[in-house]
């Protein structure tokens, strides 16, 4: 149970660019060879946006900084092993953290992976006249951008009565002291309990991650003894 070694370099990298200005605009060519140029202030097109601008930043410092395949998760590997996710917003987080019973298999799959090997780089921005501004920056863990003081154990987006996407606290509240990966497990086991959604066999699920978790702290226990001794 370890993070990418990595982690304090990216995040210092990252916040390098708290401040900076990011221009969005466009030009076109036409065949006449006249140029006309504007200014794009559409929201909805950051996030993929900055995928591509934080991507060569980052892979400048570390060459082993990959980006993830098209259109699915990561967004980046780091050495082909630890996995990066890139979450970006204006005012409120209300990003989507993964689909919820898609979420709820991958732990049960690999919960190292989706745990421990998975980290968030959390940008908030100001998006005005063209001009992108990154205002702060979070680098998480997922039990750090979770709420679970709400309606549901875990923040989610519910429609037509049924579990959707899980969704990220507010961003003042994240890497909260509180926030535990014992917190995380108990909180999760407890919405799979109570999801109205259909899964196949909850007790099963239940047990498979509890069974990992608590192997991993074993693990972590013994290797701390053997560093001590």
């Amino acid at each position: 149970m370890c993070f990418d070694p990595k982690t304090p370099e990216i995040k210092k990298i990252c916040e390098s660019l708290i401040g900076c200005k990011i221009n969005i605009g466009f030009t076109i060519t036409l065949k006449s060879g006249e140029n006309f140029s504007g200014e794009i202030n559409n929201c909805n097109i950051v996030g993929d946006c900055m995928e591509d601008i934080i991507y060569p930043f980052i892979n400048k410092y570390i060459p082993t900084f990959e980006k993830g395949p098209k259109q699915s998760s990561p967004d980046f590997y780091n050495s082909k092993i630890w996995e990066w996710e890139l979450k970006c917003f204006s005012n409120t987080p209300c990003f989507d953290i993964s689909n919820f019973n898609s979420y709820i298999s991958q732990l049960e799959e690999n919960l190292e992976k989706k745990m421990y090997r998975t980290q968030y780089l959390i940008f908030k921005y100001n998006l005005k006249n063209g001009i992108i501004t990154i205002t702060d920056f979070k680098l998480c863990n997922v039990w750090q951008i979770i709420n679970y003081k709400g309606k549901y154990p875990i923040s989610l987006q519910s429609k037509k009565s049924m579990w959707y996407n899980i969704r990220p606290c507010n961003f003042n509240d994240m890497n909260a002291v509180d926030k535990t990966p014992n917190m995380f497990i108990k909180k999760i086991v407890d919405a799979i309990d109570k999801t109205p959604n259909n899964m196949e066999n909850k007790t099963r699920t239940i047990n498979n991650i509890y069974k990992q978790f608590y192997k991993l702290q074993f693990s972590r226990i013994i290797q701390v003894f053997n560093n001590i001794h």
